[in-house]
């Protein structure tokens, strides 16, 4: 069991976070602390003029609101939203807080990851704790 999980929640169609949820509660030990993250990327500077004004912010609001009522679900849950590249990002907050495991979800592999690598295989080649891979 574990004390200290970090859950990476991705909002597209490719993921679906509440299957690491689930195992995060199963693997999580009483009173372990359960921290979601949602890393927001840069937008590229050609696609910031084709999108509506405001549109980020009301973006990162919806965003919010979805980890507050997820993380609630936890005895200690807690939740964050940082921007940046998600592999880096997801671990180093595993390391400012601690984590002793990280839940993340994966799609299934496609022919570029096998030359560039996606989030989640960057996370486990790369962080220093446990790491779950829920397809």
């Amino acid at each position: 069991m574990y004390s200290n999980i970090l859950v990476p929640v991705a909002f597209d169609d490719e993921h679906n976070p509440d299957a690491a949820l689930n195992v995060a509660r199963a693997l999580a030990s009483d009173g372990a602390r359960v921290t979601l993250l949602h890393v927001m990327e840069d937008v590229p500077a050609y696609a910031i003029s084709y999108m509506p004004e405001g549109y980020a912010d009301e973006l990162r609001k919806a965003i919010e609101r979805d980890l507050k009522s997820r993380a609630a679900e936890f005895d200690n849950g807690a939740w964050a939203i940082v921007e940046g590249q998600a592999g880096h990002e997801i671990l180093s907050c595993a390391e400012e807080i601690g984590a002793d495991c990280i839940v993340i979800a994966s799609h299934r592999p496609g022919f570029g990851d096998y030359l560039i690598g996606s989030t989640a295989s960057r996370v486990v080649r790369h962080a220093k704790c446990a790491v779950m891979v829920m397809r």
